[in-house]
């Protein structure tokens, strides 16, 4: 399965301006999904973007994976080369 290019989602500053590959995902209860950067500080203290999904697929197949990911869900990964791990939020 695989996104729709065109897909709104929001990601960090770092991920937006391509400064950092996307490191978690997150999935919120109303069913928004997020992108983020490494840095555990940027989604409290950051402004996000807006943008079709299919920017972050085309740099990086593997956000495909995602799809399946219901809310109040998260995936992270400790290198764009790691696999997916998957949680729940608390």
């Amino acid at each position: 399965m695989k996104f729709n290019d065109n897909y709104g989602v929001y990601v960090c500053p770092h991920v937006f301006n391509q400064e950092s590959p996307v490191f978690v995902c997150v999935r919120d209860p109303d069913g928004d999904w997020q992108f983020f950067c490494h840095d555990e500080e940027c989604p409290e203290n950051s402004e996000p973007h807006l943008i079709g999904v299919g920017h972050l697929t085309e740099a990086d197949p593997s956000i495909n994976e995602l799809t399946t990911l219901a809310p109040n869900t998260f995936a992270e990964r400790q290198s764009p080369e790691e696999p997916w791990l998957f949680g729940e939020i608390e």
